[in-house]
């Protein structure tokens, strides 16, 4: 590994050693301008396959570069000479003299006064400072943009004056612009179809009389896109009503998919066989409510739900959740027959932070080593939530990360009241073009209770698919007196995934997993177990199909040697 290494660095400090410049700068003395003017003139193409070139010839090339360059910094009295010297090399002689800066910043606004004062009190140039072309790019696209958000939404940008006074020193800049009618939102007209016209109205950030501007109307289209029953939409403005300053909204919605079916298969060693479909009714009542119903039949689980999603609800970016579901699962741990029903309300804050809070009612009948028992549970849980991944499905940057806290009681045959605190977090990052570190974490504690008032469900397991690949389903768990996993108080996981994205249809991952759940109120660090592993990805368009083989590091008597899981989506 040394020696490769040594032998990159030999190899790179000899292909720097053998660069040669299109041309050498002498007479500036300036290191930073120095060093930009060799950046911009750049390296002769010394390849076979390079066309050959006369040294006048490239320095007459490197002298136009540097030329536009000079000009760029606020040099438009430099000189620069072309020259071949004794060696045959190409030369460039470059006296920059003095930096021009800025003198008279105006506007021509096609005779819109008040346009006009608009965009100038944009633009963050000062007289007297250098002449440099990128401030001056940057302060005409900020005044473009001032005037379109501004009452002016169909501004245009014209070729910019630029006079140079040799003699003051200084450059003479007048912006041009069409601006167009100033506006201000009007009626709107709604192409909605199955919508509510007043749900549409709603969400819309336009009020009728206010200035209109560009990048309002565009954050409308975008909350219009979101909607899961619209398949594009268009917000546009009509044409100036002689006489006003109003203009008409145009709102047009294209509806997607009314209804769609999923279907998903898993398999893994330790947790069987599993299957599940979903159907999806969109814009139910006629504002954006989603119907999703779905069934699952699995080895371990058998489930059955409704929800209900209304986006919007009250207000903007809040969305009210209705749910219920009944479930049977069938564990080593435990037999638990569950009905739950529960309402939640999300708010979305910006495009990352979530704050949720909802009312759960929860009725199962569990039966493990205690015992039957009957156990109904009320819950209030507290949320929040942070996602900055650049794809929710197959995400290569970003961080995800959640806290849940859930107040609750207990009643039934076991009366109880504790409070659950969850939290999960998974970050993604891209280490080079083919190849994603991932990582995710879970830590969780419930407090104020045992083990065995809560439903089986409300407990920690650790081990299996979701939890620690390479241990068999709940396997990291406290055991109970029949020694099965009964569960505990808390719980600790880490996994840690590297992807590499051999083809554009497939993957490679390898993988370290760990994990313990105990019976104290607190994650218990020491007794985490450890399993490796590696995994192929087949990519669809939508989402990656997975397998993944896992094996237990410190693998003790009776556990098995590898286990092997099979479904849709990576890991976390």
């Amino acid at each position: 590994m040394r020696t490769a290494l040594l032998t990159a660095l030999v190899l790179l400090s000899c292909a720097a050693a053998h660069a040669e410049p299109l041309a050498r700068v002498q007479g500036v003395r300036d290191a930073g301008l120095l060093a930009a003017l060799e950046i911009a003139i750049g390296e002769r193409d010394t390849s076979a396959d390079a066309p050959a070139t006369s040294a006048m010839r490239d320095a007459r090339t490197a002298a136009d570069r540097a030329r536009r360059l000079l000009r760029s910094r606020g040099y438009y009295a430099a000189r620069v000479d072309t020259f071949v010297d004794e060696t045959g090399g190409a030369r460039l002689r470059i006296l920059p003299g003095p930096q021009f800066t800025l003198g008279r910043i105006d506007v021509n606004a096609a005779g819109d006064a008040q346009a006009r004062d608009h965009a100038l009190a944009a633009i963050p140039l000062d007289r007297g400072a250098p002449l440099l072309a990128q401030p001056v790019i940057d302060a005409e696209a900020r005044a473009l943009r001032t005037l379109q958000n501004e009452g002016w939404p169909d501004a245009e940008l014209l070729e910019r004056e630029v006079v140079i006074d040799h003699a003051g020193r200084d450059g003479l800049i007048t912006f041009r612009f069409q601006p167009g009618p100033f506006s201000r939102y009007g009626e709107v007209s709604r192409d909605t179809g199955n919508w509510d016209p007043q749900f549409i109205a709603r969400i819309s950030p336009l009020p009728r009389g206010g200035v209109a501007s560009r990048a309002e109307m565009l954050a409308y289209q975008r909350r219009l896109d979101s909607l899961a029953s619209v398949r594009s939409a268009r917000v546009t403005l009509g044409p100036v009503v002689e006489g006003s300053e109003e203009r008409g909204i145009a709102v047009t919605l294209t509806e997607a998919e009314r209804h769609t079916v999923e279907t998903g298969l898993s398999y893994s060693t330790s947790e069987g066989a599993g299957g599940d479909v979903r159907w999806t009714r969109r814009n139910m009542f006629g504002r954006d409510e989603t119907l999703t119903l779905s069934a699952t039949l699995a080895t371990l689980n058998q489930s059955a739900t409704a929800r209900l999603e209304r986006p919007h609800w009250r207000r903007h970016a809040q969305t009210l959740f209705l749910h219920s579901g009944l479930a049977r699962e069938t564990t080593d741990a435990y037999d638990q027959d569950e009905v739950e029903a529960g309402v939640e309300i999300i708010r979305r804050s910006g495009q990352r932070r979530t704050y949720g809070a909802g009312i759960t009612l929860d009725s199962s009948q569990v039966t493990d080593v205690t015992g039957e028992r009957d156990i109904v549970t009320t819950a209030l849980d507290l949320s929040g939530g942070y996602d900055s991944r650049n794809d929710p499905l197959d995400p290569t940057e970003g961080l995800r990360a959640t806290l849940r806290v859930t107040p609750a009681l207990t009643f039934g045959d076991e009366d109880g009241r504790y409070v659950s605190v969850e939290a999960r977090a998974s970050a993604y990052h891209r280490l080079s073009e083919t190849i994603v570190a991932a990582t995710r974490l879970r830590i969780g504690s419930v407090l104020g209770t045992s083990a065995t008032s809560l439903a089986a469900d409300q407990r920690f397991f650790a081990g299996g698919g979701g939890s620690a690949r390479g241990f068999e389903y709940q396997s990291l768990s406290p055991v109970g007196s029949d020694g099965r996993p009964f569960g505990g108080l808390s719980v600790l996981e880490v996994s840690t995934e590297l992807r590499w994205r051999v083809t554009p249809q497939w993957g490679a991952v390898a993988f370290i997993d760990n994990a313990i759940a105990s019976d104290q109120h607190a994650p218990e660090f020491s007794g985490m177990r450890t399993a490796i592993g590696v995994g192929a990805r087949y990519y669809f368009d939508f989402a990656p199909v997975r397998i993944d083989i896992a094996t237990p590091v410190d693998r003790r008597a009776g556990e098995p040697a590898v286990q092997i899981y099979l479904s849709l989506g990576q890991a976390f």
